[in-house]
């Protein structure tokens, strides 16, 4: 007699088991796999992380602004360096326990990277130096706000709106007094010196001119007893040299999520942070290897006096345009001026000149208060842009006498300061200069400190975009890229 069991639980069970063990091992191996991906994830984050952890510490200090240096304080630097830091980093973070070892260890995470590359990176030169400009004026705007260049706007708006830059006061009374000399000579005077029981003489206005206009106006305007700083630099080796030679990085320029600075009010904005980071006559950089930053932003000389010199001179040129306004506009300087004519044209019987004469003397009297201006400007006072008759230094007695000190000559509490003209000049001039340079004075200071004697701003990074390539131990891939910048 045969014997039959029923095993079809056995076989359900055998069939329903051998899907689950299917579908579990596909889990494990999905769950494997994205263990893999999340930590090949982690393993990029960190690396970058690390790598902008690496910003030059000198720009920080100096510039406040975040950098990396893509030579690490050697002669040569690049993109190359930069990944190689970046892999290291990435190679500890895949195998942290590297070295220990356990008996019978088996890793089921075992991840290797195959692949790297930067495809896109930011430099602080790119785009006429936009990227370092973008991060100084959000600097500011973060910790200063947006109302901190209100004034400088509004003394810009004023020197625009009455041309004080258009004009070359200076040659307009000298044609003034050619022409008032020549009227004199035709009536055969040749004496101009002859004097008023006031004192008043064409000699001596005549010569005031002369001594202002033929001397050196440094030397007339500085205060006695201060040293002009004599550093000097080589212009070859800093970036604005080589932006010109075509021979700096390029980069991407403003990566996604970085405002581009735009308008007057964020380049006066970055005026602002320059004249908060570098120095001037008034309050010289000692650090730096120029000690006189604004003013070689300003004019781009190889010296500190050669730049000094130059801003006296444009300074002198705008403060004897807004003397020329004010006089013009002080009905009684006018008719101080206007009796003083008279008298002088009385005297060289030729009365008819009256008016030609008052004009000169007038030109010549703002001359004056130009160099008692720029004697106060150097010591610190302030001077207002367009002056009240109560403003002036310089009065009709100076003139005659040769006081170029003024009998008013004590230091303003209001009006603008040199600084103050300086931020108006800074307003002024052509952008691209003045970001050009800008980076050559970075690039002098961060040279000066220990370990960055090589240092060059167009290798200085503050975006990069990364491609990387992973594997696992069971041959999967796994391809991404991400992008990281400082904020």
């Amino acid at each position: 007699m045969q014997i039959r069991y029923k095993a079809y639980l056995t076989v359900y069970l055998s069939l329903i088991f051998g899907i689950v063990l299917s579908l579990l091992f596909v889990l494990i191996e999905g769950a494997a796999i994205g263990a893999v991906r999340a930590q090949a994830e982690i393993v990029a984050d960190l690396g970058l992380d690390s790598v902008f952890a690496e910003y030059n510490r000198e720009i920080l200090d100096q510039y406040e602004l975040f950098f990396i240096d893509s030579s690490y304080g050697s002669i040569n630097g690049g993109i190359g360096m930069v990944e190689t830091h970046l892999s290291d980093y990435m190679s500890y973070n895949m195998t942290p326990d590297k070295g220990l070892v356990m008996a019978f260890e088996h890793n089921l995470l075992v991840l290797r990277n195959p692949y790297l590359e930067i495809s896109e990176v930011s430099f602080a030169s790119d785009d006429q130096c936009i990227v370092w400009k973008a991060q100084a004026v959000n600097y500011m705007k973060a910790v200063y706000g947006g109302n901190l260049v209100s004034r400088v706007q509004e003394q810009l708006d004023i020197i625009e709106s009455k041309g004080l830059t258009d004009q070359d006061a200076v040659d307009q009374i000298a044609v003034q007094k050619q022409e008032l000399e020549e009227a004199l000579d035709k009536k055969g005077i040749v004496e101009f010196g002859t004097e008023s029981s006031e004192g008043y003489s064409y000699q001596k206005v005549s010569g005031m001119f002369d001594q202002v206009v033929g001397g050196e106006i440094l030397a007339l305007a500085l205060p006695g007893g201060k040293a002009v700083s004599n550093a000097v630099m080589d212009s070859e080796p800093y970036f604005s040299a080589r932006q010109k030679a075509g021979t700096i990085n390029q980069g991407i320029g403003l990566h996604d999520g970085m405002d581009r600075p735009n308008g007057i009010m964020d380049e006066l904005i970055y005026g602002e942070y320059l004249m908060k980071k570098c120095g001037n006559y008034i309050e010289p950089k000692d650090t730096g290897l120029l000690k006189y930053q604004i003013e070689y932003i300003l004019y781009g000389f190889n010296s500190d006096a050669g730049n000094l010199r130059r801003s006296v001179e444009v300074l002198s040129a705008l403060r004897l345009a807004a003397n020329l306004t004010s006089i013009y506009m002080d009905s009684t300087k006018q008719s101080q001026a206007e009796i003083a004519a008279t008298i002088i044209c009385t005297l060289l019987l030729s009365p008819e000149l009256a008016e030609p004469m008052t004009t000169f003397i007038l030109g010549a009297w703002a001359l004056v208060e130009t160099v008692s201006d720029m004697r106060q400007l150097l010591k610190g006072g302030r001077i207002p842009l367009i002056k009240e008759s109560k403003d002036w230094s310089i009065s009709m007695v100076d003139l005659f006498t040769g006081n170029l000190s003024g009998s008013n000559g004590s230091k303003k509490t209001t009006g603008l300061s040199y600084q103050d003209y300086l931020r108006i000049f800074l307003g002024l001039m052509d952008r691209d200069t003045k970001a050009a340079r800008s980076l050559d004075i970075v690039e002098m200071d961060i040279r000066q400190t220990a370990g960055n004697e090589h240092f060059r701003i167009d290798r200085c990074i503050d975006y990069m975009k990364v491609h990387f390539g992973f594997g696992d131990a069971d041959g999967h891939d796994f391809v991404f890229y991400k992008k990281m910048c400082y904020e």
